[in-house]
C-alpha cells in the first residue's frame, strides 16, 4: 500500500501543466484532411482498438476493477478530444451561436474518427 502512495506522489511531482495554445478553424480542416488518407484512416483503427481494449481490460479484470474502468474512460476521452479537435464545423457552429442565449447553443457531434472504417 504504501508503495502505491509513494508511485503516486512521485507521479504527481512530474506532471506540471504547461500554456495551451488555441486550436484554430484551419488547424481542425488539416487535421480532418489527415483523417480521410490512408494514415489517418489507420490512426483512427489503432484509436479504436486501443480504445476497445482498454475497455475489454477494464471488464475481465479481476483486481483493480475501479483503476481499469477509470483508466477505460480517461483513453476514451482523450480520444474524444482527438475527434474534437478534427471537427471544424464545430468552430463554425461556436461563432455563429455566439450572437444566441446559451440555453439555445446547441453543439454538433463531433467528427467521428471511426465514421471510415468500412472505407479503404
Amino acid at each position: 500500500m504504501l508503495r502505491k502512495w509513494r508511485a503516486m506522489l512521485a507521479f504527481a511531482r512530474r506532471i506540471q501543466w504547461v500554456d495551451e495554445p488555441e486550436w484554430k478553424e484551419e488547424e481542425a480542416k488539416v487535421l480532418e484532411a489527415f483523417m480521410s488518407t490512408s494514415s489517418g484512416k489507420k490512426f483512427g483503427r489503432i484509436l479504436l482498438n486501443f480504445t476497445l481494449k482498454t475497455n475489454a481490460n477494464s471488464i475481465s479484470a479481476n483486481k483493480n476493477l475501479v483503476f481499469e474502468a477509470g483508466f477505460a474512460n480517461g483513453f476514451r476521452s482523450a480520444v474524444s478530444v482527438v475527434e474534437s479537435l478534427a471537427d471544424d464545423g464545430l468552430y463554425r457552429v461556436l461563432d455563429e451561436d455566439d450572437q444566441q442565449e446559451p440555453e439555445n447553443n446547441v453543439l454538433p457531434h463531433s467528427a467521428n474518427l471511426y465514421r471510415v472504417l468500412g472505407e479503404d
